[in-house]
Parts: C-alpha cells; sequence; structure tokens
C-alpha cells in the first residue's frame, strides 16, 4: 500500500469538492423545481441537504488548504427548467447522494496509509450514508 503524494491527495481532494458543489448546485436546482403542496413538505429537506452539501465543501476546501494549496474546481452541470414533485425531486437527491458516496468510497481506497486523510474521509462516507438512508426512509411508500 503506497500513501498519495500531497499532489495526489489535493486531486483526489478537489475532486470530492467538485462532487459537493455539483450537489449543492442540484440540491438548489431541486428545492426551486418543486411545485404545490409537496413544497411544503419537500422544501425543507432540499433546503436542508444544500445546507450541509455546502458545509462539505467548505470542510474539503479546508482540507485542501491545509495541503497548502488552493480549491481548484472543475465540472460541467447543466440543469432543466423543469417542476418535479416531491418524490421525483428525492429520487433525485437519492442519486447524486449516492454518487457522492461511491466517490468518497472510492477515494478512500486510494488514500489507504494517510491516517489523517482515511478518518477524514471515513467521516465524510459515514455522513453521506446517513443522507442516503434518510433519502430512502423519506422515499418508502
Amino acid at each position: 500500500m503506497s500513501v498519495l503524494s500531497r499532489a495526489e491527495a489535493i486531486q483526489e481532494l478537489n475532486g470530492l469538492f467538485a462532487e459537493e458543489i455539483e450537489a449543492a448546485l442540484r440540491y438548489l436546482h431541486l428545492f426551486n423545481s418543486v411545485r404545490g403542496m409537496d413544497y411544503l413538505v419537500v422544501g425543507p429537506v432540499l433546503k436542508n441537504g444544500y445546507t450541509e452539501t455546502i458545509e462539505h465543501a467548505e470542510v474539503i476546501a479546508r482540507k485542501i488548504r491545509e495541503l497548502g494549496a488552493v480549491p481548484e474546481l472543475k465540472m460541467e452541470i447543466a440543469l432543466p427548467p423543469e417542476s418535479l414533485d416531491g418524490k421525483e425531486a428525492l429520487r433525485t437527491a437519492l442519486t447524486f447522494e449516492e454518487a457522492a458516496l461511491e466517490a468518497y468510497q472510492d477515494t478512500l481506497t486510494r488514500v489507504v496509509g494517510d491516517v489523517a486523510l482515511e478518518d477524514f474521509i471515513r467521516a465524510q462516507i459515514a455522513t453521506e450514508s446517513e443522507h442516503v438512508a434518510e433519502l430512502k426512509q423519506l422515499l418508502v411508500e
């Protein structure tokens, strides 16, 4: 098992940073796409998801700065102007939360040996796992 170089660790974290920023934009878009009565129930869940995702991005950015770099953001995203019902919005949120969880899990396999980074990624995996479980619970019929 090899420990990542500083540059490789920064690259991994920049990828996670972009993942979180994209998820935040998706949450913000979903929050503003839900219409009708569903907005009253699902809107706060989506707004909370947005807030938590921005907080995750800030934590990752801080970790990148601790490594002596400045966060880099590369992403392509297009969000269509469409109305959604609450369940569609929650299903969409679940999709990108699962993608974030997978990204953290993939990163964990590459940071083995760097105890501090491993611990950080494991904590993020626990948090993302909770988000996925919460969304799945909301989607239970």
